[in-house]
């Protein structure tokens, strides 16, 4: 056994120095290094090589002997491999996750941990194992292997919650984990392990954490972002692993036990498996638009966060820039090159610390994808929707139901999901659309209501963003499904929806609620994409009704006389006016809107005293819908202003224009638009005939 390491966290803290803390780093380092050393290590191995042809009895005619180096365990191997998961659950109490920088710079990972796992797996699969082996030699087996699934965890887990010193000090060791992992042995082994223990009907705990730990190593593995490298430089390829680990996975049948795995979500044994699987199928799209699995000429790019202004693709395409600590950065434009040149020898009064962005959910930073991997891609998606998307879909969002909280990484991304392969079923006319239908079931189509409306209330912008997504595929998919032999169900969602006057306000609060300084452009360009769809639904719907009814939550105000006169309160049952202003919803409501928009009933009607006790009520009443009306609640200050944003630079112009016609034209208010900023910036876009040559 390696020598005990104290544990000072329990200590009262005391000053050091940087002598004594230097030394005692030193102490520690060499510890770990010991365990680490005790793992194995290669030794020659001779095997007699048959060659020539053979005897009457079978004999070689010829043998030559080889010698090969091969991975050797120690015989304290397993005892070794707990001291490094001790010793890196001690650094845990720590900021600085020196245990694993030192096993990334010393690669543990390549040169001790994999060897060990792919050897052992080898002597705990029935086909290769030694007919000599005992049952306690299995368990003794079946023990390093699982301390080695528990380690693999352990050193691939993400560093988005740590410091951005940490981040960047893991970013190339997290990488070159993910290229160990790309390869053939290695995803077979855990594979193999995993199949292994779910072919049986029931599980001990031990095995089924043991299936938990690999899935959690796929999904850590393939979360591991590849190095930002410039879809036109050349001789760089090999940086990518993403792609090549999709084919990898997709070779070794991992993908098929992931759809297997997907298909059979409702299965109550994989229960606990569902929220790694929402991670795994997102990352496997990971930053994939849905127009590359379906573009040969990788129009993708027309729309990528990559495409800036910068040298041109015969040039090299983008520019390298040394930090001046060794690391090299490709910066996309002329003017970031020269930025450190500028004010080279000007002292600056006051030090400014970048802006560290947070942490999303769902990355919208569109990649480069291998042309060899558009296909594998396609599959996926295509085996997804047609077996698995229905009943996963249900079995999470049943599994949500009892959620006590919505604000984390699962939700966001399962939404995201949903929208993201509702997209590519919509693109691909080849695929039914009955095979993503049970999102757009009304139970389901609630609950991401329901999850928007939190988001916004919540402020949590991050998540709101794959959310309205959803919602506006769904929209798409409602809508496309009409007329088709799934009118009936497009026709009780749209009816439900629409027939909902909170609902109908949730979509104009969306479009209010943009802020510069809280949300990015990404999340208004998505404002602008859902409301763009919202109001052409409607619209359609309402066309295709003679009357449309909608339920509305409203305020009335009870009259209340003095205490001496016991006449019960009276409520206001007046027709409405002919003349009264509209809701949000486009009802008739005899009323001013307060500062929110909402409508109230007037506090003093019918001659009643004001000496009387108001008592505001609220009441579910059911009136008429005017499309022509509703569309005024776009036409404000807020709307205007948010929309506007989008012009400089200019994005999702075919979804912005729409609404600023409906203000300007349709709602007859372009005195909105009436601001010099606004105007500078519609002018600057007329006046560009390169970008806007039909403008």
């Amino acid at each position: 056994m390696e020598p005990e390491i104290e544990d000072y966290a329990s200590e009262e803290e005391q000053p050091y120095s940087d002598e004594q803390v230097s030394e005692e780093v030193d102490r520690y380092r060499r510890i770990v290094l010991s365990a680490c050393s005790s793992l194995g290590n290669l030794q020659p191995v001779t095997k007699a090589v048959r060659s020539g042809c053979f005897g009457g009895e079978g004999r070689p005619i010829h043998c030559v002997s080889g010698t090969n180096m091969e991975y050797v365990p120690k015989d304290d191997c397993l005892s070794s491999l707990k001291d490094i998961k001790r010793y890196i659950q001690m650094d845990e109490q720590g900021d600085g996750k020196w245990v694993l920088q030192w096993l990334g710079e010393w690669q543990v990972l390549e040169r001790d941990i994999i060897p060990i796992f792919t050897l052992c797996v080898k002597r705990l699969l029935p086909s290769t194992q030694s007919p000599n082996a005992t049952d306690e030699d299995r368990e003794h087996i079946l023990k390093i292997v699982t301390m080695c699934v528990e380690l693999f965890v352990f050193l691939t887990w993400n560093m988005k919650t740590e410091s951005p010193e940490v981040k960047m000090r893991f970013t190339q060791i997290l990488q070159m984990y993910k290229r160990m992992f790309a390869k053939n042995e290695v995803i077979f082994g855990l594979l193999s392990i995993a199949v292994m223990h779910l072919r049986k009907g029931h599980n001990t705990e031990r095995e089924a954490m043991l299936v938990k730990g690999v899935l959690y190593v796929f999904r850590n593995i393939l979360a591991i972002p590849d190095p930002l490298i410039s879809p036109t430089s050349k001789n760089m390829s090999g940086l990518e692993v993403h792609d090549k680990l999709l084919a990898i996975l997709d070779t070794e049948l991992a993908v098929d036990f992931f759809m297997t795995l997907l298909s059979s979500a409702d299965d109550r044994r994989f229960k606990d498996l569902r929220p790694i699987l929402v991670d795994v199928i997102y990352y496997m799209f990971y930053r994939v638009p849905v127009s590359a699995l379906f573009d040969e000429h990788g129009a993708w790019f027309e729309h990528s966060d990559l495409k800036r202004g910068g040298r041109h693709p015969a040039f090299g395409g983008v520019y390298a820039v040394s930090t001046g600590e060794g690391t090299i950065m490709p910066v996309f434009n002329a003017r970031e090159v020269l930025r450190p040149f500028a004010n080279l020898f000007k002292k600056p009064d006051k030090i400014r610390l970048p802006k560290v962005e947070p942490e999303y959910p769902v990355d919208y930073a569109w990649r480069s994808v291998d042309p060899d991997a558009i296909p594998i891609l396609r599959r996926i998606a295509a085996v997804f929707i047609e077996s698995c998307f229905n009943p996963f879909i249900i079995a999470m969002f049943d599994d949500l139901k009892t959620a006590t909280s919505i604000v984390n990484d699962t939700v966001p991304r399962l939404l995201y999901i949903a929208g993201y392969f509702i997209d590519v079923s919509l693109a691909n006319t080849e695929i039914d659309l009955g095979c993503t239908c049970a999102v757009v079931q009304t139970q389901i189509f609630g609950q991401v209501m329901r999850f928007t409306s939190t988001y916004m209330e919540l402020k949590e912008w991050s998540s709101l963003e794959p959310a309205m997504y959803c919602i506006q595929q769904i929209l798409l998919a409602l809508s496309k499904m009409r007329g088709t032999k799934l009118d009936s169900l497009s026709e009780n969602v749209l009816s439900n929806l629409f027939y909902d006057g909170d609902a109908l306000d949730l979509f104009v609060k969306l479009c209010r609620v943009y802020r510069p300084t809280k949300m990015r452009r990404q999340c208004l360009e998505q404002i602008a994409r859902l409301a763009d769809t919202f109001l052409n639904t409607l619209k359609a719907y309402a066309e295709s009704k003679s009357g449309m009814y909608i339920k509305k939550k409203i305020k009335r105000s009870a009259k209340k006389k003095a205490v001496n006169d016991a006449s019960p309160p009276s409520v206001s049952d007046e027709p409405l006016a002919a003349s009264g202003d509209m809701d949000e919803d486009g009802t008739k409501e005899p009323s001013v809107p307060d500062s929110d928009g909402e409508l109230e009933d007037s506090g003093n009607e019918g001659g009643v005293s004001s000496d009387d006790e108001n008592i505001d009520t609220e009441q579910m009443v059911e009136r008429s819908f005017d499309f022509a009306r509703f569309e005024n609640a776009f036409a404000v200050n807020e709307v205007a202003k948010s929309f506007t944003n989008l012009l400089a630079p200019p994005s999702a112009m075919e979804y912005v224009y729409p609404m600023l016609y409906r203000i300007a034209i349709t709602c007859q208010r372009p005195f909105l638009f009436f601001k010099k900023r606004t105007m500078d910036r519609l002018l600057l876009m007329f006046n560009d005939e390169l970008n806007f040559p039909h403008r």
